[in-house]
């Protein structure tokens, strides 16, 4: 079933009908071993702050990638480059088929790892971390913060509400402006900027 986010993304199946498939707006989606199928509310809220956040041309660092569908995204959307790395090697080997699926293989690399792979010279305009917790979220900010430009953009999720004060110590410790808070059902989405 497919799944329209905005009037910018359609969240498609393999096994849609073909016309959906070949739509210009279309993410040709398999979740496998790993997640991200859309359907998620952290997912979705992450799709939504994309659109909005995203300028064409935009470097785009997606971390925790699962199946690939937010670095996808960014590439449908215009952005210039964007690296896609998880820890899991099963959900590297999700993302990797879904970005060859979708025709995106010279917009988007995909590894396994974390991010304190990048050196120090690394740089995005927009950073992604859709994580597992609060918890998670509060460790890799020091990390997201280095890795965003000044003047760049980190859109943060995968925690529910119980969580947010410690992000929210944790982002104030990174230097980081909250600019934005999406919520649905108890799960958390902030758009957070690095001063330029």
């Amino acid at each position: 079933m497919p799944i329209w986010i905005g009037d910018r993304l359609i969240l498609a199946a393999p096994a849609d009908p073909e016309y959906l498939r070949q739509d210009p707006r279309a993410i040709l989606m398999s979740a496998g071993q790993a997640f991200g199928t859309g359907t998620h509310p952290t997912s979705q809220m992450c799709l939504v702050e994309l659109q909005a956040h995203l300028q064409e041309g935009d470097r785009v660092l997606d971390v925790g990638s699962g199946s690939g569908i937010l670095a996808i995204a960014a590439a449908r959307l215009g952005a210039g480059t964007v690296v896609a790395i998880d820890r899991s090697v099963p959900a590297c080997r999700v993302a990797h088929a879904n970005v060859s699926r979708n025709e995106l293989a010279k917009v988007v690399t995909v590894l396994a790892g974390t991010p304190e792979v990048f050196g120090p010279g690394a740089r995005f305009d927009l950073v992604l971390a859709n994580l597992d917790t609060a918890a998670d979220g509060a460790y890799w900010l020091p990390t997201l913060s280095r890795l965003c430009r000044r003047g760049g953009k980190i859109v943060l999720s995968g925690f529910q509400s119980p969580g947010e004060g410690r992000v929210q110590q944790a982002l104030e410790e990174a230097n980081l402006a909250r600019l934005a808070r999406r919520s649905q059902e108890t799960w958390i989405t902030l758009v957070l900027g690095k001063p330029a």
